[in-house]
C-alpha cells in the first residue's frame, strides 16, 4: 500500500468535494471544433515558460494549444496524514498564488491563456475537457514520488479512456537529462547509493541546452472567468489567507518565472557567484558562510520557475567571460571554483530527485531509505508542537524553527540542526518533522525534502545497531546545537532576531542560557568516532578534523545549582525562556582558534572565562567522580588540579563557564 503524505480533511471544515465546478462548453466555431487540441499541463514544479519541453513539443504539433494549471486541493488545503498539519502553510500557498499568476501573465502576452481550476483528483478534470475540447494529448513533465506518480497513472488511464493520450518528457527537471545518465536511476541496481558516486558520474555526462521559448499557437475559446485573476482567486480560496509581511525577514521573494530570471541576473551581474559556498556539505564558517549564505534560488527551483540546467549554464558561462573564484570543496579542504561548487550542490539535488525513482514508497515510510528497524519513536504532541514553536530551550534550534514558522525559509545549516534535535533527542517519529517542512518551506519538493531527512537526518541501519550496546544519553546528543552558533552566526545577530528574550544577556550566555542556572558536572568526550553514542550528523563525522579544530573535544555535563538561582540581567530561565526539553552540554571551545570575527572571549587572555572546574573555578562543579559508558571519558575537578600550569593556561582560552554576576561582555 502506497505510504500517502495527505488526507483530504481540509481546514476544519471536512471532506471537499470531489472537483470544482467545470464550466460548460463555451460556444465554438466550426473551425475551432475541427481542430485538435493539445493541452499543456503546467503543475505546481514547472511554472515557467523558458527551458519547458512539454510546451516546446505541444506547440510543435499541429492544431490549438490549451495551457493548463490545477490547483489540487488534497496539496492545498489538505492535512498531512501522520502529524495531521496542514499540507500547504500561508506563505507557501501565497508564493504558489503569485507565480501562477505570473505565469499567467506570461502567457497573456504571447496571446495565449491560462486555464486555472481548483480539483481534487487531475484525472476527473481531464474527462470532462475531453467532452469539451477534441484533446489529442496532453504533455506534462515526468513524475518521480510515489503519490505524484499514481496521479500520473490516473490521468493516463483517464485520457487514454476518452481516446487522448498523455505524453510526459523529463524536460529540465534536473541538470542532467535522465536519458543522458548512462545507467537507468529506477533500478535500485543501477543507481548510486551515495551522492558521491552519483555526483562522480553525473559531472562526466553532458548537458543539454536550455530549450527557448517557440513561437505559441492559439488557444481554443474559453470562458474569461476560466482564466487570469478571477480563475486564480477562485482555485486558491479554499487555501490559506495571505500572511501579512513581517520586519525580521532579511529577504523576500516574490513567485513566478519573470522575479527568478530578474533576481538570477542581478546575481551574476553583481558578482555574487564569485562568493558563493555552497550548502549541503562544506560548512564554511560564519565570515564566508553565515547562516543566510547561499543563491537564495531554492524556491524558485521548487515551484520550477528556474530550470536547474539553466543557472549551470549561465554560471559556467560567467566563468568564462569572467574568470574563476575558488571556493572550499569537500570536508579535505580541496578548492574549487565557485560555479563548479554550484553546480555540486546542484547535482545533490539531482541525486535526490532520481534516488526517488529506485526508493519509492521507502521514502515515506518509518524505516526511511534504509529501512531502519529498532528504533523507539515518540508520538508526544507536546514535544512537537514545543519544537515547531521555537521553544525547546535552545536558541539556535528555535531561532530556525521561529524562522521557518514566519517567513517559511531557513538555512540548510538550520535545517539540518533542528531535524537532527527532533530525531536524535526529542526521538519524534521523524515524519512529523518532515511534514512540517512540507507545510512551511517556500522551498519544498518530496525529493529533497523527504530525502534529506531519510538519507541524512536518519541514523544508519549499522549506527542503529551499534547504539544498542549504550544507554540512552541523559543529555544533548546533537551537539551542533551548541557548536554551531559559535562559527556560523558568532555574533549572535541572527539567533536574537529571532529570539529576541535573549537581548538582555551577554552573547555567552544568550547562546546558551542554562549557564544562568547550572553548575558542572562531569567531563566527557565528545568528538566522533565509529560507534560514537553521540548520533553527529554523519558529514561532520567524517569532517571532523577539517570543520571543527576549534573544538577540543570535550564537553561537560551540567546540573542544577543548589540553593536559589542568582539572579543575572534581570532574566530567569523558565520565565523569560524555556528550560532546555532535554539536559544540554557545555561545549570546551579553543576561543583563539576559532576561525572566524566573533563576540566569544573579547575580553583579554588572562582574564577570560575559564571552562567549568578547572583550576580556580572548583566551587562552580562537583567533585564526584561518576562512570560513563566506554568509551566516553570523564574527568573530575580533582584529576583537573593534577594537569600542568601548562595545560591550565591552554585551557583558560577555552569558553564553557556561567559569568560572575554583573560581568559584562563586550
Amino acid at each position: 500500500m502506497a505510504a500517502r503524505r495527505w488526507t483530504r480533511a481540509c481546514n476544519g471544515q471536512g471532506a471537499q468535494p470531489l472537483i470544482t465546478d467545470f464550466h460548460a462548453p463555451a460556444a465554438q466555431s466550426s473551425a475551432d471544433h475541427q481542430q485538435p487540441v493539445n493541452v499543456v499541463w503546467h503543475k505546481w514544479s514547472d511554472l515557467r515558460l523558458l527551458d519547458h519541453e512539454p510546451l516546446v513539443r505541444a506547440h510543435a504539433r499541429p492544431g490549438l494549444v490549451l495551457h493548463v494549471h490545477l490547483v489540487e486541493l488534497p496539496l492545498l488545503a489538505g492535512v498531512s496524514r501522520v502529524g495531521r498539519v496542514p499540507r500547504c502553510s500561508a506563505r507557501r500557498a501565497s508564493f504558489w498564488r503569485v507565480s501562477v499568476t505570473d505565469l499567467s501573465q506570461r502567457l497573456e502576452h504571447r496571446d495565449q491563456q491560462l486555464l486555472v481550476c481548483a480539483v481534487a483528483k487531475p484525472a476527473d478534470f481531464f474527462v470532462q475537457l475531453c467532452k469539451r475540447f477534441p484533446v489529442a494529448s496532453v504533455f506534462a513533465h515526468c513524475e518521480f514520488c510515489d503519490e505524484e506518480l499514481k496521479t500520473e497513472a490516473e490521468v493516463r488511464s483517464a485520457l487514454s479512456s476518452c481516446g487522448a493520450k498523455l505524453e510526459t518528457c523529463w524536460g529540465g527537471l534536473t541538470v542532467n537529462h535522465i536519458d543522458d545518465l548512462g545507467f537507468d536511476p529506477a533500478d535500485p541496481a543501477q543507481m548510486p547509493m551515495y551522492k558521491g558516486e552519483f555526483n562522480g558520474i553525473a559531472k562526466k555526462r553532458p548537458i543539454r541546452a536550455v530549450l527557448p521559448i517557440p513561437v505559441l499557437r492559439s488557444p481554443p475559446p474559453l470562458e474569461a472567468c476560466e482564466c487570469g485573476s478571477t480563475a486564480i482567486e477562485a482555485a486558491f480560496l479554499m487555501g490559506p489567507s495571505v500572511p501579512p509581511p513581517d520586519a525580521r525577514q532579511t529577504f523576500t521573494w516574490s513567485g513566478g518565472e519573470a522575479a527568478a530570471l530578474d533576481y538570477f541576473k542581478r546575481y551574476m551581474e553583481t558578482g555574487q557567484l564569485k562568493n558563493y559556498r555552497g550548502a549541503t556539505e562544506s560548512f564554511a564558517h560564519g565570515d564566508h558562510n553565515p547562516v543566510n549564505a547561499g543563491t537564495r534560488l531554492s524556491p524558485w527551483l521548487a515551484f520550477g520557475c528556474i530550470s536547474a540546467r539553466m543557472v549551470v549554464h549561465e554560471a559556467r558561462s560567467f566563468e568564462r567571460t569572467h574568470g574563476k573564484s575558488s571556493s572550499t570543496g569537500k570536508g579535505n579542504g580541496k578548492m574549487g571554483s565557485t560555479g563548479a561548487r554550484l553546480h555540486t550542490e546542484l547535482n545533490f539535488r539531482d541525486f535526490l530527485r532520481f534516488s526517488a525513482l529506485s526508493w519509492g514508497t521507502k521514502l515515506f515510510k518509518i524505516g526511511g531509505i534504509f529501512q531502519i528497524s529498532g528504533v523507539k519513536w515518540s508520538y508526544d504532541q507536546g514535544l512537537f508542537e514545543k519544537w515547531r514553536a521555537g521553544q525547546t530551550g535552545y536558541p539556535f534550534v528555535d531561532a530556525g524553527m521561529r524562522e521557518l514558522a514566519t517567513t517559511g525559509y531557513m538555512s540548510h545549516l538550520h535545517r539540518q540542526c533542528c531535524a537532527a534535535f527532533l530525531v536524535r533527542d526529542l526521538r519524534l517519529d521523524w515524519r512529523l518533522g518532515a511534514e512540517h517542512f512540507e507545510s512551511c518551506l517556500i522551498d519544498h519538493t518530496p525529493d529533497a525534502n523527504w530525502g534529506n531527512w531519510s538519507y541524512r537526518i536518519l541514523q544508519r541501519p549499522g549506527l542503529v545497531q551499534s547504539r544498542q550496546n549504550y544507554p540512552v544519553e541523559k543529555h544533548i546528543t546533537t551537539v551542533e546545537c551548541i557548536a554551531w552558533p559559535a562559527v556560523h552566526d558568532a555574533h549572535l545577530e541572527h539567533t536574537l532576531r529571532w529570539v529576541p528574550e535573549l537581548r538582555g544577556l551577554p552573547r555567552d550566555l544568550a547562546r546558551e542560557p542554562w549557564r544562568t542556572e547550572m553548575v558542572a558536572d562531569k567531563r566527557i568526550k565528545v568528538k566522533p568516532y565509529k560507534d560514537l553514542p553521540l548520533w553527529f550528523c554523519a558529514a561532520n563525522r567524517v569532517n571532523w578534523d577539517y570543520e571543527y579544530f576549534w573544538l577540543p573535544g570535550h564537553a561537560w555535563t551540567v546540573s542544577k545549582a543548589t540553593g536559589a538561582p542568582k539572579k543575572c540581567y534581570n532574566f530567569s530561565l523558565g520565565r523569560d525562556y524555556p528550560r532546555p526539553l532535554v539536559p544540554p552540554l557545555n561545549l570546551e571551545i579553543d576561543l583563539d582558534a576559532l576561525p572566524v570575527c566573533h563576540s566569544w572571549g573579547d575580553t583579554d587572555l588572562d582574564q577570560r572565562p575559564h571552562v567549568w572546574g578547572t583550576p580556580g573555578d572548583l566551587d562552580r562543579g562537583t567533585t564526584t567522580a561518576t562512570t560513563t559508558t566506554s568509551p566516553t571519558e570523564t574527568t573530575t575537578h580533582q584529576q583537573q588540579q593534577q594537569q600542568p600550569q601548562q595545560q591550565q593556561q591552554q585551557q583558560r582560552r577555552w569558553s564553557g563557564n556561567k559569568l560572575e554576576e554583573g560581568q559584562q561582555q563586550q
